[in-house]
């Protein structure tokens, strides 16, 4: 009768829990408000003057707010909960006795927590049938538990955190792995020089670049960005996921049906007004927030930099914001400058064409474009050879199976973004007026560096220089996939040559259709997968390189990490003949397939030689 006694006071300490006046939630959500702010306050004021500090402050509002509020109101009402409970469970001790009593409640309390968490489960599963009766009691919480909250994916990550007997397991299996890992550290050490050092062609001017310089150069620049990417991929990746999941929460569904066709209702009309093609409307509000929140942020680091001189904070707050939530301001950011370097009549017309670059020349250099480099080297560069072994930043010479040959790749593609190789290669050409463009860009930009260094080169090290680093080693990453694969029986098929990727989790503005990039470039981003399917049948009939439901930088880390069977797993036959194990193998053997002196074509007699851009048959 105890036992029983106990548990009924629980349930009902519980259901008065679960039917709290709506006052209540009202308090919880006032509360929530002023611990956001609070936070934003201390985190962001804390590193900046007052003046400077309120836009980083409404900021952080408006990033931090929507995961914290959510976070801090389900924390209030289960606190609210817990105390309830922990009422309920002294009034039931006060009347138990014996340690049987006890024992048996216990396992009563234990018995009434399963079935209730597990009539919970049931009825999130049954959807909306049930939905009825909760939705009296909790009008705004059946809905979001269909999609996991910002918050309970913190649950979840704090849950999945290794207990400390599992640090302790690690820190143990580490001291006892050290010995042999040190045992094996000459080997590795002799087999890097061995590989380094062994004979293979390399196209010009990469012949007077030894491997092992270019080796040491590729991980020394990696390192430099090395502290400040982690702290960026640390931050900005799960900020990310956080986002994402409040955004399918259903207090954001207003927000997520009228922000969007909002900005749209004011982009649309305004392309129809200012833009040669309206269709690329969606280029201006990005146009617009870069092109003043960027510059503002940069310049608010600069006086900072000024006044207090170097500040982890600020270098923190300026970077993570620069590169925006997972990367996405700088994903965008260079894909417009891809985008601008194409529009070679510019994306304005009219009066408006003063604004035509603005994204080459004014965005870009905050996220380390050289102007005109696009416009002038990948134009006529790698959209003349398509990564052959004349385009200077081409990887077919390298093994691609091997993930230490990326450090071979990352001095040429670095050669080829700071204008150096192309410069050259346009020399030996002896095309001056590419010459005089591409000069003109880079004397812009590295006159601001030398500019940035004479008056303060630890300012311009970690604000100016390191985006340009950081641009070089990400996109080298990016180029460095885009055209991995070459088959062997054909080696210039562009459909192969190229990824393309299907449903990608990063697609912006189409740029995961790389064939269509390449094999027709005229086709508006917009068509991109429309072009696909008109020409499905040719992707059918030479296995294209395609992958389905991931992203590059998914397929970068299962490339690195040699993981084939995720890559096969990804990988799409339309015709839907090719086991696991033969995807697994074709992919390897396209990764495997290197290019020699000659070239794809077998015609090549030297650098630079071909005259025209290639024309690709339908």
């Amino acid at each position: 009768k105890r036992a029983a006694a106990a548990a009924a006071v629980q349930e009902e300490a519980s259901a008065a829990a679960a039917t709290a006046p709506a006052k209540d939630g009202q308090l919880a959500r006032l509360f929530s408000g002023l611990a956001v702010g609070a936070v934003a306050l201390v985190a962001v004021g804390g590193a900046s003057e007052t003046t400077y500090g309120l836009p980083l402050v409404a900021m952080g509002l408006l990033i931090v707010g929507p995961v914290a509020f959510g976070g801090l109101t389900f924390s209030f009402e289960r606190a609210v909960a817990l105390f309830s409970t922990v009422a309920g469970r002294e009034a039931a001790a006060i009347s138990t006795t014996t340690p049987e009593a006890a024992s048996d409640a216990s396992a009563k309390k234990a018995s009434s927590a399963s079935s209730a968490s597990s009539s919970k489960a049931k009825k999130g599963a049954s959807g909306e049938e049930k939905a009825g009766k909760a939705e009296q009691d909790k009008p705004d919480k059946t809905k979001d538990k269909d999609i996991p909250s910002g918050w309970d994916l913190i649950l979840d990550a704090w849950e999945s955190l290794p207990t400390f007997e599992g640090f302790k397991g690690m820190a143990v299996d580490a001291v006892h792995g050290t010995p042999g890992a040190l045992a094996k550290f000459p080997g590795g050490l002799l087999s890097l020089w061995q590989w380094l050092h062994e004979p293979n062609w390399r196209p010009f001017p990469w012949v007077y670049l030894p491997d092992p310089v270019a080796f040491t150069w590729g991980v020394l620049e990696v390192l430099f960005i090395a502290p400040i990417m982690a702290v960026e991929i640390i931050a900005t990746v799960p900020a990310m996921e956080l986002l994402k999941a409040e955004w399918g929460q259903k207090r954001c569904a207003w927000l997520r049906e009228t922000l969007p066709e909002l900005v749209r209702s004011v982009s649309r009309p305004l392309g129809r007004l200012v833009l040669r093609d309206p269709r690329n409307h969606s280029y201006l509000p990005w146009m617009l927030f870069l092109g003043i929140f960027t510059p503002s942020l940069f310049f608010w680091a600069l006086k900072r930099h000024a006044n207090h001189g170097l500040e982890f904070s600020t270098l923190c707050i300026y970077h993570l914001l620069r590169v925006g939530p997972r990367f996405q301001f700088f994903a965008h950011i260079h894909t417009l400058t891809h985008k601008e370097g194409h529009a070679h009549r510019g994306f304005f017309r009219g009066i408006f064409q003063v604004f035509n670059c603005i994204t080459e020349w004014w965005i870009g250099p905050f996220y380390g474009v050289v102007p005109w480099n696009y416009w002038v080297a990948h134009m006529k560069i790698h959209h003349r050879w398509h990564n052959d072994v004349d385009d200077v930043h081409t990887n077919l010479d390298l093994d691609r199976t091997n993930p230490l040959s990326f450090f071979l790749y990352v001095p040429r593609f670095t050669l080829y973004w700071t204008g150096l190789s192309p410069l050259a290669l346009f020399i030996k050409r002896q095309e001056w007026a590419l010459i005089q463009k591409l000069s003109l860009g880079m004397g812009a930009y590295y006159g601001v560096t030398l500019l940035l260094l004479w008056w303060n080169p630890v300012f311009a090290l970690v604000y100016w220089v390191f985006p340009h680093m950081e641009a070089c080693v990400l996109l080298c990453a990016i180029s460095y996939l885009w055209h991995a694969f070459v088959e062997e029986s054909d080696p210039g098929n562009q459909y192969v040559n190229s990824v393309t990727i299907l449903d990608g989790h990063d697609n912006v503005w189409n740029e995961d259709y790389h064939v269509v990039h390449h094999h027709a470039p005229n086709t508006h981003w917009s068509d991109a997968p429309a072009h696909f399917e008109q020409h499905r049948e040719q992707y059918a009939s030479v296995t294209a390189t395609i992958f389905r439901d991931c992203e590059e930088a998914k397929l970068l880390q299962w490339m690195f990490e040699g993981n084939w069977d995720m890559m096969a797993e990804h990988f799409v036959d339309l015709n839907d003949k090719l086991t696991l194990e033969e995807k697994r193998a074709l992919i390897v053997r396209r990764l495997s397939v290197k290019i020699g002196e000659k070239g794809r074509t077998g015609k090549r007699t030297e650098w630079g030689a071909t005259s025209t851009i290639r024309d690709f048959t339908e």
